[in-house]
């Protein structure tokens, strides 16, 4: 009979799956970022004992006590490796088929798992903490059905090989993002409107309050979502990629040329960091001009703007386009920070 060990010290887990990158931390100190991006996993063969590196996670999930078992390769593995790659494409990102492995593989590398005995150890359920566009968070079917949802999630999960944890959840939590990020402000003025728009790969969300008083009243017509963000970069880089070449460039190829500004394609290099330069001025104007056109005529009266998000790192121009705009520090994190104060206030 398998012995199930629990922490006894109460846990909470703030996950923020992005359509980029998913970041995860715990009330216990853990924390985790990769890219959310997931490909079926074959069976490992000789190459696979043979690569002893880091890169990405294979997990491994059963749900229910009957149910199938799956195997996903999760994060850089499944760029590496993954034959089959699937990217979050849809704003509706939770209803994917592979949420779940990216969520679950989250929650196990953010927590100090016991040692210990042998199997299966468990997560003495925590309390949980997601995300979802704010627009998508106004939708009340999506909201509850994403609850109801991870609230009935029950998996035994492995990653990369280490012995299995029973994953459950005990509260589940979905908050609007950016006002998540909000909650991470470290110098809320005393007065005025304060807003805070936090840039994606594929959204940009804003959130605004007005405080009077010291009391903080939510500025609902200025909470929103825009469908803009970094995954233009990519198009950007790919269509001068295809001007310059007539090929293709794969998604994943043209991330790694936004981040090394060349590649080599045929034994010559090919320098791209003008297009890529002149694409983030752009991207970063039409953002910063659909936000400011959303927030109407109160954009004028805004106080201070704080930027948040993975965004925010790779497109610079967008604090000269706010009024009195801060980069909140440790910008990609400020939601998944933000949401793990929910449960702790």
């Amino acid at each position: 009979m398998l012995a199930i060990q629990t922490n006894p010290q109460p846990a909470a887990l703030a996950i923020d799956v992005g359509f980029g990158y998913t970041k995860a931390v715990s009330s216990t100190g853990g924390k985790v970022i990769f890219p959310s991006v997931v490909a079926p996993a074959g069976s490992p063969d000789a190459f696979d004992r043979l690569d002893k590196s880091d890169t990405g996670y294979r997990v491994r999930i059963k749900k229910g006590i009957d149910g199938p078992v799956e195997e996903w390769l999760v994060g850089e593995l499944a760029l590496k490796e993954g034959r089959e790659v699937q990217y979050f494409q849809d704003w509706e990102k939770h209803s994917h088929p592979a949420h779940d492995a990216v969520l679950l593989a989250a929650a196990v590398l953010t927590r100090n798992w016991p040692r210990a005995g042998s199997g299966i150890m468990g997560i003495s359920n925590p309390a949980l903490v997601v995300g979802l566009p704010v627009d998508v968070w106004r939708d009340e079917l999506q909201r509850e059905g994403l609850k109801r949802h991870l609230a009935g999630l029950a998996a035994e999960v492995s990653v990369n090989g280490n012995d299995p944890v029973r994953v459950t959840f005990s509260k589940v939590y979905v908050y609007p993002q950016a006002a998540g990020a909000f909650l991470t402000v470290p110098d809320l003025p005393d007065s005025g409107i304060v807003a805070l728009v936090d840039v994606g790969q594929k959204t940009t969300d804003s959130a605004a309050i007005e405080i009077v008083n010291g009391r903080q009243r939510l500025v609902k017509t200025m909470c929103f979502s825009i469908n803009k963000g970094m995954a233009g970069l990519v198009e950007a880089v790919r269509e001068e990629f295809r001007r310059r070449t007539g090929a293709p460039l794969p998604p994943q190829q043209a991330w790694e040329t936004v981040k090394s500004g060349s590649l080599w394609y045929r034994g010559k290099q090919i320098d791209m960091a003008p297009a890529i330069k002149k694409a983030r001025s752009e991207i970063a104007r039409a953002i910063a001009d659909q936000v400011l056109a959303g927030w109407g005529e109160r954009a004028d009266f805004v106080r201070r703007v704080y930027l948040a998000g993975g965004g925010v790192l790779d497109l610079p121009d967008l604090k000269n386009m706010f009024p009195a705009a801060a980069v909140l520090p440790e910008p990609q994190w400020a939601n998944a920070l933000g949401f793990l104060k929910v449960v702790q206030r």
